[in-house]
């Protein structure tokens, strides 16, 4: 027997400014959601007009090395990224150099031709995935 989940509600990634992690991310089109603010937990929601939501957790440490889970030469089991759907990888990549948001992987095919993945991080070095779905699929399949 299994229990069935319905659907992704946020994604948690931790920062070390919150000014700073929401600039960058209001860059993506997320907006500070004023019922999901909580100092006393040290979390902000942000939502995107697509009803995306991630929540910012602002108790981390800077980064000083890299990303803990994916630089390291002991890999950490741990959450090792964000994947976001979007539209147009050319588009995604002209409007990355405009904001001098630097790639660090890609764009590149996966997925036989399936799809255009690229990579960047934020401020804090967590890294975010985008994907563009080839071929039609732009909605997942559900098993």
């Amino acid at each position: 027997m299994r229990f069935d989940t319905l659907r992704l509600d946020h994604i948690g990634i931790r920062v070390s400014d919150l000014a700073t992690a929401e600039r960058f991310y209001a860059k993506l089109g997320f907006q500070r959601d004023p019922d999901e603010f909580a100092p006393a937990a040290k979390a902000s929601g942000l939502v995107h007009p697509t009803g995306l939501r991630i929540h910012l957790i602002y108790n981390g440490e800077p980064a000083s090395e890299g990303n803990v889970l994916l630089d390291a030469p002991i890999k950490r089991p741990g959450y090792t990224h964000a994947a976001f759907i979007i539209p147009s990888m050319d588009a995604l990549v002209a409007w990355l150099a405009r904001e001098n948001i630097p790639i660090s992987e890609g764009p590149v095919s996966m997925g036989h031709g399936r799809r255009i993945v690229c990579f960047i991080h934020d401020p804090d070095l967590n890294v975010l995935e985008f994907n563009e779905i080839l071929n039609g699929e732009a909605e997942p399949q559900v098993l």
